[in-house]
């Protein structure tokens, strides 16, 4: 659903929850997952609108030529502009934040070239569909002294330090930004499900105090959800609406509206196998899921309607590991136990391309298309990283994490993301309680994020900002931001710094 729509829809449903209309009212609200007001706090806004266009004093204005929403915005809220342009997270805006990363481009080609000799190989590809090809060149382009001199210039490197903790009863196993990067949520093998602000937990230096309930205005962790059986597995925001959904080994999906007092979902989808890995097309009323079946799932959020690939030779042969939309939604990558990774046309749900063993026969772990669609960052249990060209299946690069080379397939899950400008790829390292971040266009290693106890098993980026938030069996979910700024002013004394700043929520 269009975000015009939407808020006529919400326009409607105020209206005739205003006029009396409760029941008609409420069978709206539910099929479109927007918020139902009471009797007392509906708004007679449409009516209004009405009136002026009728006496000719102006049009119904409705918000026309935006792409997304912020997620805690509320749509009867006046001070809120929807429809103005620029903002933070619109898909245009989130494009052109940075350059992406687009080694056509010269001067990445360059720093690619001086920051490691490792050779581009390919992997099996297999091609299902026609799609427009792209050749690059392996060779080293021409480069004028200008680029070179702008490869070589300094980076202000970020630096990565630990802002807030919070604590699960069992094992932080997932964690999802919301799309304008204000709400962080994580989830455990204890079943619950933490809404963090970012705002606050960035800001939060108040002495800890043991008495002080999650709840409580001051405090980061905003909400805790109750509703599974089972071990979170995936999270994920809706692109528009205040919603956040939940994956679960329990096999439902729940969706939780995070602007209400309510601890327990206010619908779910029960599927008959677990849910592995969940995420929202950027229009918010579709959801893939990819479960312990070998069949993709795509949901309509509204009907609960389930679609799959029609053709049975196209999908995958074992359990999905994971599954994510570009930035667009027009394709999206699966990876699966069966030792491949799959990239599909979301329009039609049929298969572009497979890569068979893209890590040498042991499974890829997690994927991610890069913003203008040209790169997939995939990991795998081989204790790779590497990043793939998505039109032709060439591997652009690879780096060893070293994280499961002790023999075997080790039991951790590698999981590597961007930051949200793609200049690094963060990661988890061959020692279990630590995370790496490399830069993306050189594979050097920038920083290792130390402080957990225990094996880190996910990493999750803002879109927004350099924040990270990393998931640990150590019951532990950690909020990094970058401090480069203020060590850029005041270098002494760094470790300090990071302790003083630090606070844990229990």
């Amino acid at each position: 659903m269009k975000e015009e729509q939407r808020d006529l829809y919400s326009l409607i449903i105020n209206q005739l929850v205003h006029d009396g209309y409760l029941n008609e009212a409420t069978k709206i609200s539910e099929s479109t997952m927007i918020p139902c007001p009471i009797k007392g706090e509906a708004s007679n806004k449409l009516f209004s609108l009405y009136q002026s266009t009728i006496s000719g004093s102006g049009g119904l204005g409705m918000h026309s030529g935006i792409n997304r929403v912020n997620s805690n915005m509320d749509i009867d809220d006046d001070s809120s502009t929807i429809g103005s342009s620029g903002g933070k997270n619109s898909i245009e805006d989130i494009i052109n934040m940075k350059e992406c990363l687009d080694f056509d481009d010269p001067i990445q080609q360059q720093q690619l070239i001086t920051g490691s000799s490792s050779t581009s190989t390919t992997a099996t590809t297999t091609t299902t569909s026609s799609s427009s090809s792209s050749s690059t060149s392996d060779g080293t382009t021409n480069t004028t002294g200008i680029i070179t001199e702008k490869v070589q210039q300094q980076q202000l490197q970020p630096n990565f330090i630990t802002k807030f903790i919070t604590t699960h009863k069992n094992a932080c196993r997932c964690a999802k930004f919301s799309w304008d990067g204000k709400y962080v949520a994580t989830g455990s093998s204890d079943t619950s499900i933490k809404l963090l602000d970012v705002n606050k937990m960035r800001n939060y230096n108040q002495t800890k105090n043991e008495t002080t309930e999650d709840s409580a205005p001051s405090r980061p962790v905003i909400r805790t959800f109750y509703d599974h059986t089972m071990p979170i597995n995936d999270l994920d925001f809706h692109p528009s609406a205040p919603i956040l959904s939940s994956a679960s080994k329990d096999g439902t999906i729940r969706f939780y509206d995070y602007k209400s007092s309510l601890k327990r979902s206010f619908k779910y989808i029960q599927d008959t196998h677990g849910i592995r890995s969940i995420n929202f097309h950027p229009c918010g009323d579709l959801i893939l899921a990819g479960t312990d079946h070998q069949m993709i799932r795509l949901y309509n959020v509204n009907t609960f309607q389930s679609f799959t690939a029609r053709k049975i030779n196209e999908h995958h042969h074992g359990p999905i590991n994971q599954v994510r939309f570009s930035l667009d939604g027009n394709i999206f990558a699966s990876c699966s136990k069966d030792n491949t990774i799959k990239i599909w046309d979301s329009n039609n749900f049929s298969l572009i391309s497979t890569l068979n063993s893209p890590h040498g026969g042991k499974e890829p772990t997690t994927v991610q298309i890069s913003r203008n669609q040209k790169y997939l960052l995939s990991c795998g249990r081989d204790s790779m990283i590497k990043l793939w060209e998505i039109t032709s299946g060439r591997l652009i690069y690879s780096i060893n994490t070293g994280v499961n080379q002790s023999g075997g397939q080790n039991k951790n899950r590698i999981s590597a993301t961007f930051n949200y400008t793609e200049d690094y790829i963060i990661t988890n390292d061959e020692q279990p309680s630590v995370a790496v971040v490399y830069n993306s266009r050189t594979k050097e290693q920038v920083q290792k994020l130390t402080g957990h106890n225990n094996t880190v098993r996910y990493i999750a980026a803002s879109p927004v900002e350099n924040a990270l938030m990393t998931c640990s069996l150590d019951h532990r979910g950690r909020f990094w931001t970058d401090d480069t700024l203020s060590l850029s002013s005041n270098p002494i004394n760094n470790n300090n710094n990071i302790v003083n700043k630090l606070d844990v929520d229990i």
